[in-house]
């Protein structure tokens, strides 16, 4: 078989005298589309619908909407430099979906003084030597920028909360700041966006930065009481919280191959960094809780679990498939395991137990960009023997990451069958500076989502990342993920092609059929 393929499950293998006569496949689901003949075979079935299709295979890229004009490929798209996924009718999104775009406060806001503040002034540290400054302004401009969201048609929208604003100093909170964040929210409810809010995106106070950052032994209680502190103030308007963003990113970056502060290169020190933000969130899920039953409120608390497909380059080569296998261990399933049953398992830990860990998760945010390839390198110990690569027969972003809807179905999907949480795409974006990609990316990529959705993943939200061109952490202001460009001279927003097409996508419920070809 060539590489990547496998045949899919009988009775529909090979062109049978069914595929022929161009029926739909047995146990191919519809698209849960509205209006006319649903599109049919997705969740994996790749071929033409008349049959011709020489043998029937599934594709590990995960499923897509076929229709009789157009055999899909991502590895060739046709006409759809994004690799995006035609069908024949709008493809509709689950009820009281929610939908709308993420942000972190580091990012945008402006005007910070954090652990990254520093590290920006170091030489090398950031790709294009910019530094976050003034980034869009956001701190000043929120009331409108939310207004534009809403003009969208979004209901949703999800920020982090700057912990070194809040508490600039140990044990002394800035109202002044808090407020701010409560007229967030106030906006938000008035806008009618559902605010999902952030508590760490990846910055530290100095204060604790310089006493170690997440490894010093005080970091979970420290956490655990700006939660309350948090909850206290925003919890009568804000359900959905997430304590961490991206726990592995923060650990792997931070303290494994020292492209973040406090850049460090250690195995032992990202091993005793993922340990400690389990304990740091379980500290701010019972803050947050504690404080909900206070209130008389609802917390639903989780994190925001970066997702990023490992699959073996060679299929066939034990090798690979091993090399695949381990950071597919600690990059996707890892943290998410232990904050399920409060256990740190290897090679992290050894079984022992996180207080308040075990079913400390509601719901789980998912962070979802790309995949790689993987093969066995021993060379590379630190990076646990494997070499990652894009697939170069994919369409790449501007970034270097494979762009594959499938991919995101894939994900979803398999998080559903391992933990059976409610699932919300916390993340999902592009880097292009033209926003050529952008418009097919966010279709195909919802798209998949409604995939996911129709093959039984409870899936409550998509959170496109981002609503403006920001600060993108070490690469700088390059990499152009928004919907809104913004001049940095003037703070200007302009909006993008891709912003029209996100605002029909909302007002639809469900992504029309021409956004698709």
């Amino acid at each position: 078989r060539s590489r990547g393929w496998r045949r899919t499950p009988r009775p529909w293998s090979g062109r049978s005298a069914r595929a022929r006569r161009g029926r739909r496949p047995r146990g191919a689901r519809r698209a849960g589309g509205r209006g006319g003949e649903a599109a049919w075979a997705i969740l994996g079935y790749r071929g033409r619908r008349d049959g011709s299709h020489r043998g029937a295979r599934f594709r590990r890229s995960g499923g897509v909407t076929v229709t009789a004009r157009h055999p899909v490929c991502p590895r060739r798209p046709v006409g759809r430099p994004w690799g995006g996924l035609p069908c024949t009718t709008v493809i509709a999104l689950p009820p009281g979906f929610l939908l709308g775009c993420a942000s972190a406060a580091h990012q945008v806001e402006g005007g910070n003084h954090n652990d990254w503040t520093r590290f920006e002034q170091e030489p090398g540290r950031i790709a294009d030597g910019s530094v976050s400054g003034a980034a869009c302004d956001h701190w000043n401009r929120f009331s409108d920028d939310l207004a534009d969201l809403a003009a969208l048609g979004q209901n949703a929208h999800r920020f982090s909360l700057e912990w070194s604003r809040i508490e600039p100093e140990p044990g002394r909170v800035d109202t002044d700041a808090l407020d701010h964040y409560v007229e967030v929210t106030r906006r938000c409810t008035e806008l009618g966006l559902e605010p999902l809010v952030t508590l760490h995106h990846f910055t530290l106070p100095l204060w604790l930065a310089d006493r170690g950052g997440v490894l010093a032994p005080e970091a979970p209680a420290l956490f655990g009481r700006y939660a309350g502190i948090c909850a206290r103030a925003l919890g009568s308007r804000v359900r959905w919280w997430t304590t961490i963003n991206e726990p592995v990113i923060l650990a792997t970056l931070g303290y494994l191959f020292g492209d973040w502060p406090p850049a460090h290169r250690s195995l032992r020190e990202a091993f005793a960094a993922l340990r400690a933000l389990v304990a740091m969130h379980a500290a701010a899920a019972r803050g947050l809780r504690g404080e909900a039953r206070r209130q008389g409120v609802e917390a639903r608390v989780s994190i925001a679990h970066h997702y990023r497909g490992m699959l073996p380059e060679r299929p066939g080569n034990p090798l690979d498939r091993a090399a695949a296998a381990v950071p597919d261990w600690v990059l996707n399933r890892w943290f998410v395991h232990a904050c399920r049953d409060g256990r740190l398992r290897p090679p992290v830990g050894w079984g022992q137990r996180v207080e308040g860990a075990e079913g400390s998760l509601d719901w789980l945010g998912v962070n979802y960009y790309t995949d790689d390839l993987c093969s066995f390198d021993p060379r590379s110990p630190q990076r646990l023997f494997t070499r990652q690569r894009p697939d170069p027969a994919l369409p790449i972003s501007t970034y270097g990451w494979t762009i594959d809807a499938g991919g995101l179905r894939r994900a979803l999907l398999r998080l559903w069958r391992e933990h059976r949480l409610p699932l919300i795409v916390t993340e999902n974006g592009v880097a292009d500076r033209d926003d050529e990609l952008r418009p097919g990316y966010i279709a195909g990529h919802l798209a998949a989502v409604a995939a996911a959705a129709a093959g039984g993943a409870e899936v409550l939200g998509y959170l496109h990342w981002t609503a403006l061109d920001n600060f993108e952490w070490a690469q700088g202001y390059g990499q152009r993920f928004g919907l809104f460009a913004v001049d940095r001279d003037t703070q200007e927003r302009r909006a993008k092609p891709s912003a029209e097409v996100f605002a029909r996508i909302c007002r639809e419920g469900g992504i029309p059929e021409d956004l698709l070809r």
